[in-house]
This record gives structure tokens, C-alpha cells and sequence, in this order.
């Protein structure tokens, strides 16, 4: 997506060779229309795959796992780093 690599060159900043900050779009402050334009690219790219649920960890890819989730009108689970106190073990997901 031409659109996110632009964003990435311009506000994105090289801490070292394992870390991108790119809070200015996507941690600390959200561009909620590149977000929405992610999700749209991702579920164009999905949308004959069958897809039931989107997954992702609890980090920086909740907002384009939730706009991708929205566009192919279809559940978002985010993993958690750590158990969650009001989460029972016997929880299953269909």
C-alpha cells in the first residue's frame, strides 16, 4: 500500500535496526483514515478466504485488526500479553 509506505518514509523514525517508531500514525496518536484504508486493503486482499474471526496480540495492530474485522463484518480477538483477571479458563472460541 503506497499510502502507508509514504506515511512510514515521512513520520516514521529509525531507532535502531530493530525498531521503527511510528507512534506519530499508529501507537500514541492514531490516523484513523490510513487505519481505515489498511482495513480496507486488508479485507479486499481477504474477502474470498473464508474468513471467521481476526486475530491479533495485544500491540500496535489492534486499530488496523479492528477496521480489517469491520470491513469483513466478522469477530476481532485480540491475545493478551498477560491472563486477565475477569476471563474464566473455560472460555472457548467458535
Amino acid at each position: 500500500m503506497d499510502l502507508l509506505k509514504e506515511t512510514i518514509t515521512r513520520d516514521g523514525i529509525v531507532i535502531n535496526d530493530h525498531v521503527l517508531k511510528v507512534d506519530s500514525f499508529l501507537n500514541h496518536q492514531v490516523d484513523t483514515k490510513l487505519m481505515d484504508l489498511i482495513g480496507e486493503e486488508f479485507a479486499n486482499y481477504f474477502k474470498n478466504k473464508n474468513i471467521t474471526k481476526v486475530v491479533t496480540i495485544e500491540s500496535s495492530g489492534i486499530v488496523p485488526a479492528y477496521t480489517t474485522a469491520l470491513r469483513l463484518n466478522v469477530p476481532l480477538i485480540i491475545f493478551k500479553k498477560q491472563s486477565s483477571a475477569i476471563l474464566d479458563t473455560e472460555t472457548t472460541l467458535y
